[in-house]
């Protein structure tokens, strides 16, 4: 559910969006050098944490990780291992816009 608002979400604010559900699937798009801003459920078919900590390739504008407000042992791994943002769930689609909007102009200036 969360994967379809933000797909929509950003679709409609021009956002090239391609929604994978796979670790595997993550890694070859970061492989193909082809992402902007990945937004990572830390859940996402196992641990999306360690993905981001070991791909070895990493967005263009950085990655954000989506968290459970009440995980905070992930909050700060995501931290740790790299993470441009943290956004907690629940979260307003509009806010995450907003954030990937904010990351892709930084990468611009």
């Amino acid at each position: 559910m969360i994967g379809r608002i933000l797909e929509h979400k950003l679709a409609r604010e021009g956002h090239r969006v391609s929604w994978v559900r796979q670790c595997s699937a993550l890694r070859d798009a970061l492989r193909g050098g082809d992402v902007d801003v990945a937004l990572v459920d830390v859940t996402l078919d196992g641990d999306g944490l360690e993905l981001m900590a070991t791909a070895g390739e990493t967005p263009r504008c950085g990655w954000v990780a989506l968290v459970e407000q009440r995980n905070v042992a992930a909050q700060s791994r995501a931290v740790e291992v790299g993470a441009a943002a943290v956004v907690l769930k629940p979260f307003k689609p509009t806010a995450v816009a907003a954030l990937v909007l904010d990351l892709l102009q930084g990468a611009a200036v």
